[in-house]
């Protein structure tokens, strides 16, 4: 016979509000970055339950689904960010509590390495990746063990993380190098203004290619012929033997004519002006440009430039105003649908500007830049660092600054759960007596005259 199923006598879910759970800015420490609810434990029939324990956890989710020969692969691992396995647990000398409702306060710190939420979908290189994060709920119901019945419910929790922006004065200092051909005979410069990028946003790398004047024994007639830009899309698994997976997913060339192309000291200058490829228009609410961004992509030219002179290739999937995507997990906010640098313990995903560098009478060369790719574009960005700021400024009034000074010199995330425990209040328990059904908002006049009605109905108006 069938096991039989077994009705849980408690329901759980998170307090009603009109905001995030998640306060703060994660990835800016002085905003004391905290998940903050009331998790409401419910008696499901209106009879008083026997309640044992509650516990809460707080766990990571990577999933990656690669192509393979009969189809596809899913693969996925779970970590446990905080745990708190008595939240909740009956007075000294008792195994259960009769209770009909519980609410226990939640403030868990969330720590400076955890991943942001996000869905990451490669057409081209044919593989898919996600994160989400869970709040589980676990509430233990019996008067002995041998009838125990365990209750677990899982509530999704959406995080943005705003370390990456591009206004962040880190990634607005210009990114400089020189390198050297293998036979040493040309130098290319590099200069890269800014190096964190959003949707849309410009990416400007200014090249400079010239003989190098430290040899002296350079080749005579050196010529550059072509340069071309690509941004590289790279998938890195860090367990379970899984392959790293790299996909371009734009390309821009310059051919040079072979009267402008001779190689002296004095070098060849090239300026690449790229709008970072989007896949979806989740930003635009913070712009007023009526331009057509698709045509801007499709058509770029630089200014000034004649025709034929550049020759650009987006790659096919960049082309669509519109992507269609499959159903998303819950916990995954909309602007976490396309591509975006993420650090993670299963799989991280990383971008990159390629160089390649086509020579005559000299080797050719490939210089491999890694830039950050954020969620979030320039311009959104001014509206995010006010809110960034408006969020430090009530984390200090509410904490303290010594507080906020202590939690950011804390490197250990246990000792900033139990620093942040000291500003949890207790949980609130509901018996079934009168004052504590007036506290759940039911009339207590006819509480005991309806013997027929059972649980809360009887109380009700």
């Amino acid at each position: 016979m069938p096991p039989q199923k077994v009705v849980s006598p408690v329901t759980a879910s998170l307090q009603a509000s009109g905001t995030s759970i998640v306060h703060g800015c994660p990835g800016v420490p002085r905003s004391l970055p905290r998940i903050e609810t009331v998790i409401e434990i419910r008696s499901a029939t209106g009879a008083p339950c026997k309640v044992r324990s509650v516990g809460i956890e707080l766990r990571t989710i990577q999933k990656v689904t690669l192509p393979s020969k009969l189809g596809s692969t899913d693969s996925f691992r779970e970590y446990k960010i905080y745990e708190n396995p008595l939240a909740y647990r009956p007075p000294v000398g008792e195994f259960h509590q009769d209770l009909i409702a519980l609410d226990i306060p939640v403030l868990i710190p969330l720590p400076r390495d955890i991943i942001a939420s996000g869905y990451h979908h490669n057409i081209q290189g044919n593989w898919k990746a996600s994160t989400i994060h869970k709040l589980f709920v676990r509430v233990a119901c019996g008067d002995a063990v041998e009838n125990e019945i365990n209750y677990i419910e899982a509530f999704p929790v959406a995080i943005k993380l705003y370390d990456t922006l591009p206004l962040y004065r880190q990634y607005n200092e210009p990114v400089l190098e020189t390198h050297n051909t293998n036979d040493s005979q040309v130098v290319v410069e590099l200069s890269m203004p800014v190096s964190s990028l959003g949707p849309r946003d410009e990416l400007i790398l200014f090249t400079k290619v010239m003989t190098n004047h430290l040899n002296n024994r350079v080749k005579k007639n050196l010529r550059l012929l072509k340069l071309t830009l690509q941004i590289k899309e790279m998938l890195e698994c860090h367990e379970g033997g899984l392959p790293k997976k790299v996909v371009k997913i734009y390309t821009t060339s310059k051919e040079f004519k072979p009267e402008e192309n001779a190689l002296n000291t004095q070098g060849i200058s090239h300026q690449f002006r790229v709008e970072y490829p989007v896949d979806n228009d989740y930003l635009q609410m913070y712009s007023n440009k009526l331009s057509d961004h698709n045509n801007d992509i499709v058509n770029h030219q630089p200014q000034g430039s004649k025709e034929g002179e550049v020759t650009s290739r987006i790659e096919s999937y960049n082309l669509a105003r519109e992507k269609s995507i499959e159903k998303l997990d819950e916990g995954i906010p909309m602007t976490h649908i396309q591509g975006f640098t993420s650090i993670g313990k299963y799989f991280s995903i990383r971008y990159e500007v390629v160089l390649k560098v086509k020579l005559v009478n000299a080797k050719d060369m490939e210089i491999h830049l890694p830039i950050t790719v954020c969620p979030f574009d320039r311009i959104s960005s001014n509206y995010l660092l006010r809110w960034i700021m408006t969020e430090c400024d009530y984390a200090r009034h509410r904490f303290g600054k010594e507080f906020i000074d202590m939690m950011v010199q804390t490197i250990h995330y246990k000792k900033t759960v139990d620093l942040m425990a000291s500003f949890n209040p207790p949980p609130l328990v509901y018996r079934n007596v009168k004052l504590d059904l007036a506290r759940l908002g039911y009339s207590a006049e006819g509480y005991g005259n309806s013997k027929k009605i059972s649980g809360f109905a009887q109380f009700i108006d």
